[in-house]
């Protein structure tokens, strides 16, 4: 998102550290039990700096990044060979032309915008006939300034309604930024609603168990329906 201008530095960091590990892992797992992916197109929306990108262009997949920050692109362009670099908006992809993906993915990056059920809609435009669309985001049910540890691997969960919030504190991505808070219904029946049925859904377990033992992130993967005729 073009909001990250500016937190090149902090996201780097985060994805040294790990953050999205486990999103990273886990679509490059159902992508490969899906099919062999040399050759295949994939898109990536909301790549950030690329992490992802590279490892699936590392199996040999043809791969285009798609971020709205022009400072996350222009990092992965000087990081990253092998891979076509676009700056465009996930809720449109405008600069993208219909059926031409096997595959779009998307790690993390729903929560950031908007319109959820627009870059749904527009996955589904540039994906091929019976193309498929893998994305994770952060748990909204244990994940979100609602859900607060109780030290003994359990959560509290406050609040699970639908809204936009910021973190305390001041400097962070999270805190500047803010983020969407959905329930888990609102993404996959728009998912669905969108134009995909739903072939598996994932709760992923955690990398770092010290904080707690709940799953830190959600994942679905669905396949382009075809129009009824």
């Amino acid at each position: 998102m073009a909001q990250y201008d500016g937190f090149a530095e902090q996201y780097r960091e985060m994805v040294k550290k790990g953050g999205p590990e486990a999103s990273f892992r886990y679509i490059m797992r159902q992508l490969t039990r899906l099919d062999d992916i040399r050759n295949k197109s994939i898109c990536d929306i909301g790549c950030g700096q690329g992490e992802l990108c590279r490892r699936m262009a590392f199996a040999g997949a043809r791969v285009t990044g798609v971020d709205l920050s022009a400072e996350q692109i222009a990092i992965a362009r000087g990081d990253i060979a092998g891979v076509r670099w676009v700056q465009d908006d996930a809720m449109s992809l405008g600069s993208l032309p219909d059926e031409s993906f096997d595959y779009v993915v998307s790690s993390v990056m729903l929560m950031d915008v908007p319109d959820h059920r627009a870059v749904f809609r527009a996955s589904r435009r540039i994906l091929k006939p019976d193309g498929v669309m893998i994305w994770v985001i952060m748990h909204p049910c244990f994940q979100s300034p609602f859900s607060h540890p109780l030290g003994d691997g359990s959560r509290k969960v406050l609040d699970y309604k639908e809204q936009f919030w910021k973190s305390q504190g001041t400097g962070t991505i999270r805190s500047t930024l803010g983020a969407y808070h959905r329930p888990l219904s609102a993404y996959l029946n728009d998912f669905m609603e969108a134009g995909f049925s739903v072939i598996r859904v994932d709760e992923l377990e955690r990398l770092d168990s010290s904080v707690d033992v709940l799953p830190a992130h959600f994942a679905a993967v669905g396949r382009k329906v075809r129009p009824s005729v």
